[in-house]
């Protein structure tokens, strides 16, 4: 990768013109505290035990719902995050399961146990080291995939398939790595395509019912996994507080609009819902498609 710093600020190519201010940490008008009443709601959130989804389970319990479910495969992880979010929220209840979310029989059993989820996150995501695309192998590749992808795909469909009255929401943690060409990253960027794809079609199977289904990029984030894949000098990096208090204004009745779309955690929002009769009135924006 190059030595040289990349700001995420300056890819104007990959978000609409409308928006012009591009915040790198939190602010208030997405404050977890003004946008979502999270009485009595359970939030469900795969890799939720540390870095972004730790981030997003935090603004969720600052939100105030009952329940936080994180599955994470790391046992110590998930005891370290739930001492930390009941300590500061005691109003939040978190219940942990130790598992990979390509293990399906066991992420199947789990959603049956827990029962009536309000948001789902699927959070989870690998990749491959960042070497030339000739140089990643069958196996890697196919298990980025098999994660990004087969993974979110298994555990949104078992979220469908329970029926709850109410509104629900999936929030699917995406990346702009699926919009951009980008050397060394063959298999995360196209899984990462793939699953906000995945998204498109589930939201526009459900557009009538009470399940708003959206993905989001989450901002260039130096979290202890990117550590091994890039060196903290490649980009200008944003704060963890960022996508954790976008994924719960994403949640919020404010944000339905936005189904079956794809977002930036970076874009303001007030300028997003300026969009909102453009939005309405085309299907492709905000979407993986070509427009000619």
């Amino acid at each position: 990768m190059s030595s040289q710093k990349i700001d995420p600020a300056t890819w104007t190519h990959v978000r609409p013109t409308e928006i012009k201010t591009y915040h790198r940490t939190t602010y208030d008008r997405i404050s977890p505290s003004n946008t979502l009443n999270g009485k009595g709601k359970t939030v469900l959130i795969t890799a939720g035990a540390v870095g972004i989804g730790f981030a997003i389970a935090e603004s969720f319990a600052k939100a105030g719902v009952e329940r936080l479910v994180l599955i994470q495969r790391r046992q110590d992880a998930l005891e370290t995050a739930k001492q930390a979010i009941e300590s500061k929220y005691p109003n939040t209840k978190v219940t942990p399961y130790a598992a990979s979310v390509t293990d399906y029989d066991r992420i199947s059993a789990i959603m049956k146990e827990v029962g009536k989820i309000d948001v789902l996150v699927p959070n989870a995501a690998m990749s491959h080291p960042f070497v030339p695309s000739k140089d990643v192998t069958v196996d890697d590749f196919k298990a980025t995939f098999d994660t990004n992808v087969v993974g979110a795909f298994h555990i949104i469909k078992e979220f469908l398939a329970v029926e709850s009255s109410g509104p629900r929401q999936v929030i699917l943690t995406s990346s702009a790595a699926g919009q951009i060409t980008s050397p060394g990253n063959v298999g995360y960027g196209p899984s990462k395509a793939a699953a906000s794809q995945l998204v498109q079609h589930f939201a526009a199977e459900n557009l009538d019912t009470n399940v708003t289904i959206q993905a989001f990029h989450p901002g260039v984030i130096y979290t202890t996994s990117v550590a091994k894949l890039a060196p903290e000098g490649a980009f200008e990096w944003e704060d963890l507080t960022l996508p954790g208090d976008f994924a719960v204004w994403l949640a919020s009745p404010e944000a339905e609009f936005l189904a079956g779309r794809f977002v930036w955690a970076q874009w303001d929002v007030d300028e997003l819902l300026g969009m909102k009769e453009r939005i309405a009135a085309n299907p492709a924006l905000l979407t993986t498609t070509v427009v000619l």
